[in-house]
């Protein structure tokens, strides 16, 4: 396609590689109303388009245009509009330095960048789907950036929960249940920036792991290097009750129900075995309880009706500070009132506990992740 003679041809290659690329997801790319370059247009949607051209690929530089298309357009248009940065060759790490900073300063904005070879790319606003490769650049750019650092970082494993939710009972596994078929769609669903989302759907199909409507395959690998990777030490305190009396466990199921009503976000629930017993999946008794918070501080171990124990006293319950807090209170069920870890979590953690915590994993597997997430496999 050419683009229409009447685009600024001073921009050329750039609108010419938008355009083509525009045009091949059924956009077509017209002369916008200033301060806008141009506008993106399909099927009666309209979106200006804000394109800044850097004669060098430096960060300090594109992030600068960046910013600037950024307030520009939030002056000047009262509703969607994105922001384009071209320069003549975009590198892997310029790519990973643009999502980086746009996830970090302006999460819910639309953006993309162009090069003087070809390489288009877009998030947000429906136009994910624009993207062009020069040649292999694809593989070369394209799939690199699209990789996250930590592919179980807290947010990717909120993520990942809300892929394996739709084989998984929401009694197990509290996530929303919305349509998750792209990028977008998971960012949506998952309350995430569109950048996290687009690296982590990257990483997994590149990795074969899923599918084209979104689904998780080849799920015991993933697993198997999902629990790995979770193997860390988290800041473990002892506690003890400060009324011991009868049934403190129930006492303690009550509190965390009552602190569950008045806290926002939720910041402490059951974890460990404790948690496997409420979702009716225990199998090892006496074992220790564990209690997860989002912060440690006399408020919380007073509403709890804890102390922290000292010198060589006896814990009655381990408190741990949660290492990954969105992926593990986000996906917290809710039993009777009472927060609880997901079964998945559950999985995770008592895997690599020394007390029988083997044991109560090949249960939960067998019993649950199993049969959702790995078509029945053993447990890896």
């Amino acid at each position: 396609m050419r683009p229409p003679d009447e685009l600024d041809t001073s921009r050329e290659p750039f609108a010419r590689h938008l355009a083509v690329a525009l045009e091949a997801a059924g956009w077509t790319l017209v002369p916008g109303l200033p301060p806008a370059t141009f506008s993106a247009t399909r099927r009666g949607k309209k979106i200006p388009v804000l394109l800044r051209q850097a004669r060098e690929a430096r960060r300090p530089i594109v992030v600068a245009l960046l910013a600037d298309a950024i307030l520009r357009g939030r002056a000047e248009f009262k509703g969607d509009f994105v922001v384009v940065v071209a320069m003549p060759t975009v590198s892997p790490a310029t790519a990973e330095a643009i999502d980086r900073y746009m996830e970090e300063v302006a999460p819910d904005q639309a953006f993309g960048f162009v090069d003087s070879r070809g390489l288009v790319r877009f998030r947000g606003l429906g136009l994910d789907d624009v993207h062009s490769d020069p040649s292999t650049s694809r593989q070369r750019v394209g799939v690199a950036h699209q990789r996250p650092r930590d592919l179980f970082s807290d947010l990717n494993q909120w993520l990942l929960k809300v892929l394996a939710g739709r084989s998984i009972p929401p009694s197990l596994l509290s996530v929303p249940r919305g349509s998750v078929g792209s990028a977008p769609g998971l960012a949506k669903v998952g309350r995430v920036s569109v950048p996290v989302a687009w690296r982590l759907r990257g990483a997994l199909e590149a990795a074969g792991h899923l599918d084209d409507k979104g689904n998780l395959v080849m799920t015991r690998d993933l697993m198997g290097r999902w629990r790995a990777s979770v193997h860390r030490p988290q800041q473990r305190f002892g506690a003890k009750w400060l009324l011991p009396g009868r049934d403190p466990m129930e006492r303690l199921r009550r509190k965390l129900a009552d602190h569950r009503r008045t806290a926002d976000p939720l910041s402490a629930c059951l974890g460990f075995f404790a948690a496997c017993d409420t979702l009716g999946l225990g199998h090892v008794r006496g074992a220790p309880v564990h209690v997860y918070v989002r912060h440690l501080g006399p408020d919380l171990l007073e509403q709890l009706g804890l102390s922290l124990v000292r010198g060589a006293e006896h814990p009655d319950v381990a408190l741990l500070v949660a290492k990954w807090p969105e992926a593990l209170f986000r996906a917290a069920v809710d039993v009777d009132g009472v927060p609880v870890s997901d079964v998945i979590q559950c999985w995770l953690d008592v895997s690599n506990e020394h007390t029988r915590g083997a044991e109560q994993a090949a249960i939960l597997w067998r019993r649950v992740i199993g049969p959702s997430l790995a078509g029945g496999e053993p447990e890896p």
